[in-house]
């Protein structure tokens, strides 16, 4: 009778672990998906910031030259190359 007791105590404590681990696993994978959406976020602004930039500095000629022929360089799809003229 008693093994049986402590065997069922085992089970359930078994299961609370159980429980608690997929717990654990769950805000894990949150948080993780939270951090990736964060890094998205971070690398879109960079890339809204340095076009920012680059738009600032095509305001002086010379400038603009030397952005345009790296550009041309750079990009390979003719929908992009169509954006700037190129």
């Amino acid at each position: 009778m008693k093994n049986e007791l402590l065997d069922q105590k085992i089970a359930k404590q078994e299961e609370r672990l159980k429980q608690l681990k997929a717990q654990k696993q769950a805000v894990e994978a949150r948080e993780k998906a939270k951090q990736k959406e964060q890094d998205r976020k971070d690398d879109t602004r960079r890339k809204i910031l340095l076009g920012s930039l680059a738009l600032k500095q095509m305001e002086n000629e010379e400038n603009k030259t030397k952005i345009l022929a790296d550009l041309n360089e750079y990009l390979t799809e003719d929908r992009d190359r169509k954006l700037f003229g190129l």
